[in-house]
């Protein structure tokens, strides 16, 4: 049996589908994509220059290689390959007991020249008396000045000789004419040396010079002083700022390159000779163009673009890079100073997506 709906409860359905439908009308239609949250930076119009970059090896400043001046058996050698030393530290000494002897030789006589060259002078001034009043002859005088001039010389000759062994004493201690390191032994203990034979090789790494070579396209736009930054393939977290100070006149026949020579500091020694260093100098006129921050540029597909921000959308702009700097690229195409470009998030935009722009950090 089929027991009836009452009407009052028909008319309470009817009344709950309607209330449906009504709010399914009124609710808003479901919204597109979210701005998607960008930074953005500004075009603008700088002066730049363009620059090369030369690859060289490291030289020391200075390189000498330090020599005996005298002949002498090598008494004592205390350094060793690898040390640092100073300015006239000991490098080798040289045995010295026969100079010793020469010196105490050399002085005696030099006293008794003294000695001799005083009684002269005294008897040639009794002399000189005696001959004014013709009490002597003048052979007798002559001999008197002959006497003391005579050992005048001898006295003055001895003077020189102990001159000599003195300074023969001094350069049997060869010592460092600079500050530096050694790099090569040419001696040992019990070595004989003759004069100018070789005692040690030693370096100044205080500053190091890298010498470059510079294309001859280039050569009209280098000049010593230039400002120059070197890297190294040794210390990749070194960046060195430095100057050209010679631009040999003679090219390369081969290569056609002019050898440049640029000057680093080096006060911590971090660079040693012989690294391989990467020399980027100014070229040619510095002159005006519009760069952007290297992170605005986007390569998609085999273009490169920026995208341009505008009324919180974004355009999609073709541009040529011309020229890479430190933190930015000097760039061609439908840009304007002043315009903002998306520098982060745009990896992930569209032509037309809406965007939100996030205040710059710092």
């Amino acid at each position: 049996m089929i027991t009836s709906i009452p009407r009052y409860m028909i008319f309470l359905l009817a009344m709950t589908l309607l209330a449906a439908c009504s709010e399914q009308q009124a609710a808003p239609p479901p919204q597109g994509r979210p701005p998607s949250p960008v930074r953005v930076a500004t075009v603008v119009m700088q002066e730049v220059q363009r620059s090369v970059t030369l690859i060289g090896t490291v030289e020391p400043w200075r390189r000498s290689v330090v020599a005996s001046e005298i002949a002498g058996l090598v008494q004592a050698f205390p350094v060793e390959e690898g040390m640092a030393v100073k300015r006239g530290q000991v490098l080798a000494r040289l045995r010295t007991d026969t100079l010793v002897i020469r010196l105490n030789a050399a002085e005696a006589s030099h006293r008794e020249a003294w000695t001799r060259h005083r009684q002269a002078s005294k008897d040639l001034q009794r002399v000189k008396v005696l001959f004014k009043k013709e009490l002597v002859t003048q052979k007798e005088y002559d001999d008197a000045i002959t006497e003391e001039g005579a050992l005048r010389q001898r006295f003055i000759q001895l003077q020189t000789e102990i001159q000599q062994v003195r300074d023969e004493l001094k350069k049997s201690r060869i010592v460092a004419p600079f500050d530096g390191w050694i790099t090569r032994e040419f001696t040992e203990v019990g070595q004989w040396l003759s004069a100018g034979g070789q005692v040690v090789e030693m370096v100044d790494l205080s500053r190091v010079q890298v010498q470059v070579p510079l294309p001859e396209r280039y050569v009209k736009d280098v000049r010593v002083n230039d400002p120059i930054t070197a890297v190294f393939d040794g210390l990749p977290d070194l960046e060195a700022q430095g100057r050209v100070f010679s631009v040999v006149a003679q090219a390369d026949r081969a290569a056609r390159t002019f050898p440049i020579n640029v000057e680093l500091s080096n006060p911590n020694l971090t660079i040693k000779s012989g690294m391989v260093s990467r020399v980027t100098l100014r070229v040619g006129v510095p002159y005006e163009a519009l760069v952007i921050p290297k992170d605005a540029l986007v390569l998609r597909g085999g273009r490169e673009f920026v995208y341009l921000v505008n009324e919180g959308q974004v355009s999609q702009i073709p541009v040529t890079p011309v020229l890479h700097l430190d933190e930015v690229v000097q760039v061609t195409g439908e840009l304007q100073s002043g315009m903002a470009v998306v520098v982060e998030g745009n990896e992930r935009l569209r032509p037309g997506q809406p965007v939100r722009i996030l205040e710059s950090e710092g």
